[in-house]
């Protein structure tokens, strides 16, 4: 590798970083000011605490504690890293090899830097500074034989680094596929989310914490029912009585410590068998048996975990170069067959006329349908509510309690509610998925007013659909009144045109660029995050309205004994009646605001996404 290369490109990825900044405005530079200088506050406060903890905690700690204690600290640092992952699934190098490949300079240089800035993340601003305080505490108080963790977490980072980059290069690799990329991107995205929900699934199905009915509880019960029973009967005196259950407390107390420290024990040799077992617990086992003045384990996890990270780099270095020298995942070189000529005998999804709505309004949502069915974000924005509902609803399974009747609703409308919830970052960004498409919208003699409506029809199966049916999982699990299941379809639809005009007025406010074939910024100003934000607090204002009829029948019935008449669906008929001309009327001048604004949106969605 050429010094002098590397120290270009050095310079380059700075001058690259330092022009993004200076397109994002002045506010965006003062924000991203502020928060790297919080980010440096919160390292120091992290190194001060783990330097704290290491010098007067671990030294009073015993040896399987201080194993807890460090499988703790690299189980967040591993969260936070996948967090990030989840961010940018598909590699997004900071220099692009493929720009370099006609100059006399080393790719190697290239791949270098691009590796050293995916290791800025907040996982390594937040847990290295602690772990090397955690270190430096424990050197302070234990001895320089405990220097030799310091390897060991340069290891442990540069494997876990190096994994993930060459998962990223192999993700990129994959998905250069245009056809598979999308299903990649799912899947991949989905794996993620059930990896991180796997405790929360082995705690909810086997409840391995649950040891039952304490054994010292129930036998100190029995002891002294037996004791008062024979005060009863005269066969013990009261200060014999007295005697007996002092004597029975300190028994019992002995067997509730007995208890915790097999429970202890148990946990204790299982941490032991899975950090030897994981790579990345190989730095937990390191630094907790120098801290007992064995050096073998810490010497063979750094071997082991440098050789992890190294080969991992340099396999990842090929991947990179295959990638960019045209040998894709296929790698035979063999041409691909030719694509079958497309059937003239159907009508297709982009010809769909809707009825009801003008023919303007029925074409902007046909695309826009057919634009969702083929985008990785709108099959994610599918995914997540379905986990998320999973996961809490195995919460409330679990919990032996009996929901009340007009409790059922509420968490019918929840569910659905949270669909809409999840699914801000699509709808409140219409025109930023469009990307270099919503030029056609600017040529168009489309009213503007008709784009919206197409807009916000499009993105209704994926809001509406999806909420309906959860809404409706969850009423056939805790079954509701009859008039409940119409009531709460309503509401549904209720809260869909509300949220579907702070969605419009979010898209022309705030356009995000998005890149291309992923689900991430191109371009990221504050301001428009900040907007996009805002509707976290739009939201609970419509889920307050949405849910007013249910409220007052609930009132009735508690105040004044009304029960058993459809009072929320009737209100709820009445709110709708109501919504409907109001969503017209807003949906008319939103359509003059986004005629007055097309321009500027035009070139935030275009210019800087491409």
């Amino acid at each position: 590798m050429n010094r002098e290369h590397l120290l270009a490109f050095i310079w380059l990825r700075w001058r690259l970083r330092v022009n993004q900044l200076k397109k994002g405005g002045i506010v965006n530079a003062v924000l991203l000011t502020v928060l790297a200088v919080a980010a440096v506050g919160v390292a120091v406060g992290m190194f001060v605490g783990g330097f704290l903890g290491g010098a007067l905690g671990m030294p009073m700690a015993s040896p399987e504690l201080q194993l807890l204690i460090w499988d703790g600290v690299v189980v967040g640092f591993l969260f936070t890293w996948m967090i990030g992952l989840l961010t940018e699934l598909q590699r997004t190098d900071a220099l692009t090899l493929d720009k370099f490949l006609h100059l006399p300079v080393s790719p190697a240089g290239v791949f270098l830097v691009n590796y050293l800035s995916s290791l800025v993340a907040l996982s390594t601003v937040v847990f290295v500074p602690a772990m090397v305080g955690l270190l430096l505490g424990q050197v302070f108080a234990g001895g320089f034989a405990l220097l030799l963790g310091f390897p060991l977490l340069a290891a442990f980072i540069l494997a876990v680094t190096a994994v993930t980059y060459l998962f990223q290069g192999w993700l990129a690799k994959l998905m250069s596929n245009p056809r598979r990329r999308r299903t990649v991107l799912v899947f991949v995205t989905m794996g993620f989310i059930l990896v991180l929900q796997l405790p929360n699934f082995i705690n909810l199905a086997a409840q391995p914490w649950n040891r039952g009915p304490d054994d010292s509880v129930t036998w100190r019960t029995a002891e002294t029912q037996a004791a008062a029973k024979e005060l009863a009967e005269g066969r013990l005196k009261p200060d014999e009585y007295t005697k007996r259950v002092q004597k029975i407390d300190q028994q019992a107390k002995q067997r509730g410590q007995d208890a915790d420290q097999r429970l202890w024990g148990e946990v204790g040799r299982t941490a032991w068998l899975v950090n030897v077992v994981i790579p990345p617990g190989w730095l937990p086992l390191g630094a907790a048996r120098l801290a007992d003045g064995s050096v073998v384990p810490a010497l063979l996890g750094t071997l082991g975990l440098t050789l992890i990270g190294g080969l991992s780099l340099w396999r990842a270095y090929h991947t990179v170069l295959k990638l960019y020298t045209g040998q894709t995942a296929g790698g035979d070189g063999r041409p691909q067959p030719a694509a079958a000529p497309p059937r003239t005998d159907r009508i297709t999804m982009v010809e769909w006329r809707l009825p009801g709505v003008s023919e303007y309004a029925s074409a902007v949502a046909a695309a826009g349908m057919r634009s969702l069915t083929r985008a990785p974000e709108a099959k994610m924005m599918l995914v997540v509510p379905v986990i998320l509902v999973v996961v809490f609803a195995g919460v409330v399974i679990s919990m032996p309690i009996e929901v009340p009747g007009p409790v059922r609703p509420l968490m019918a409308v929840g569910a659905a509610a949270m669909v809409l919830l999840t699914s801000v970052q699509l709808i409140g960004n219409q025109f930023g998925y469009d990307r270099a498409g919503f030029r056609a919208y600017v040529l168009s003699p489309i009213p503007r007013r008709e784009i919206l409506l197409g807009k916000n029809l499009a993105t209704s199966p994926l809001t509406l659909g999806v909420g309906a049916f959860i809404a409706l999982v969850v009423g056939c699990v805790y079954p509701m009144r009859p008039d409940h299941y119409p009531a709460v379809a309503v509401q549904l639809v209720t809260m869909f045109l509300l949220n579907s005009l702070a969605a419009n007025a979010l898209s022309i406010a705030a356009p995000i660029p998005m890149a291309a074939g992923a689900m991430q910024p191109s371009n990221v100003r504050f301001v428009p995050v900040l907007l996009q934000m805002s509707f976290m607090f739009v939201f609970p204002v419509v889920l307050i309205l949405v849910l007013a009829p249910l409220g007052v029948e609930v009132l009735l019935a508690e105040a004044w004994d009304v029960r058993g008449w459809p009072v929320s669906l009737v209100l709820s008929v009445l709110v709708l009646a109501g919504v409907v001309p109001l969503y017209r009327r807003v949906l008319s001048l939103e359509g003059d605001w986004l005629a007055a604004r097309e321009q500027a949106i035009l070139e935030v969605v275009v210019s800087k996404a491409e």
